[in-house]
């Protein structure tokens, strides 16, 4: 076996990482900004199904189901929105609640 010395001009060219320095992560979307792009999906899910309902009751050529399939998905989804804020609510007020 065959080694060869390491000396201070091989190991120059690495980038290691200083002693103490930071951990560098990656930040991922906050908070506010996920509920804002669900909000808004929910906004447009409620408006395509009032779309809808609206090109059914005109006469326009909509099925019924797909009428149908329209308004469910946006009433889960708003009904979902709104058990989110009940939660966030809640955890709030716990936080407050609490004694220091």
């Amino acid at each position: 076996m065959n080694l060869m010395p390491v000396d201070s001009i091989s190991i120059a060219g690495l980038d290691l990482p200083e002693r103490g320095s930071a951990i560098q992560t990656q930040a991922g979307p906050d908070f506010a900004h996920m509920i804002g792009q669900q909000l808004d999906q929910v906004d447009a899910s409620l408006n395509q199904a009032d779309a809808a309902a609206r090109g059914l009751a005109a006469g326009n050529d909509i099925p019924t189901h797909d009428v149908m399939i329209a308004m469910e998905q946006a009433h889960l989804k708003l009904q979902f929105a709104v058990e989110v804020r009940n939660r966030v609510v809640d955890a709030y007020q716990n936080l407050t609640n609490m004694q220091v």
